[in-house]
């Protein structure tokens, strides 16, 4: 399966790349996918939250802004999306 992270400045897309995830059923696999995402961006991992885990889940995207990180980021949102095989 595979993640579409943007990363959203000024309503346009600055970044984005597609990841490659195996598991994408339980909480671990979905905060891997996670930090996979971020890593493949070179930023910093968002907290996750079991909530944004839910949402993801149950609507196949989410939303990180920029307080849902520890340290200082320079974007609107970043987005992670399932992209439909």
């Amino acid at each position: 399966m595979r993640i579409w992270v943007k990363v959203i400045r000024e309503q346009k897309i600055y970044e984005n790349v597609i990841v490659e995830v195996e598991n994408l059923s339980t909480y671990s696999g979905i905060t891997q996918a996670f930090m996979d995402g971020a890593e493949a961006l070179k930023m910093p991992t968002p907290v996750i939250t079991r909530t944004a885990a839910q949402n993801f889940f149950d609507f196949n995207t989410v939303r990180f802004r920029p307080g849902d990180f520890v340290e200082s980021v320079d974007l609107d949102f970043l987005e992670y999306e399932i992209c439909k095989e």
